[in-house]
């Protein structure tokens, strides 16, 4: 009997170690700030800049390649910085990007922002697995946002798993 108690306790001990690591290991990121996926809360959270604490940054503001306004610069979160670095396709639910947009120059404030956070492990064909907004005055007046929105996922299909920038950290 007294074998039998102390090799539960061996296995909830090793259990408990197995649990803590893996919360501790590099790549877990249960304290990373993600985009919240309410419109207003999304906003508030933008604009207090919570992304730039942990999220992996362009190195500077630059002319813009794509639809959304002249000046961008891009941040990645930790789980899509993980998941360029090593390669990993589809990115896991949590991969997210702020992108700034600068409408009056690359040195003045930007005065939108376009996010995109990955909601399900598989994208789906039409990106129902990502949520993306979108709004060019800083305000939730004329914004895009929703999962699959067929104004992002129109050009972002041709990216990989929906991520067209070519910044990789």
């Amino acid at each position: 009997m007294h074998a039998r108690i102390a090799g539960r306790r061996g296995r909830r001990v090793a259990a408990l170690v197995v649990l803590l690591g893996t919360l501790l290991a590099p790549g877990a990121h249960a304290g990373a700030p993600l985009p919240p996926q309410g419109k207003r809360a999304l906003l508030a959270w933008l604009k207090a800049g919570t992304y730039a604490s942990s999220f992996t940054p362009e190195p500077e503001v630059h002319a813009s390649t794509s639809a959304h306004g002249p000046y961008v610069r891009t941040w990645y979160s930790p789980v899509l910085t993980e998941d360029l670095r090593a390669g990993r396709v589809p990115f896991r639910r949590g991969a997210a990007m702020v992108k700034e947009l600068y409408l009056d120059g690359p040195t003045a404030p930007p005065v939108g922002y376009s996010v995109m956070r990955k909601l399900r492990s598989r994208s789906g064909p039409t990106g129902q697995g990502w949520l993306f907004y979108e709004t060019f005055d800083g305000r939730n007046d004329a914004v895009s946002f929703g999962r699959g929105l067929a104004v992002c996922t129109g050009c972002h299909r041709s990216g990989v798993d929906f991520l067209r920038s070519a910044f990789r950290p």
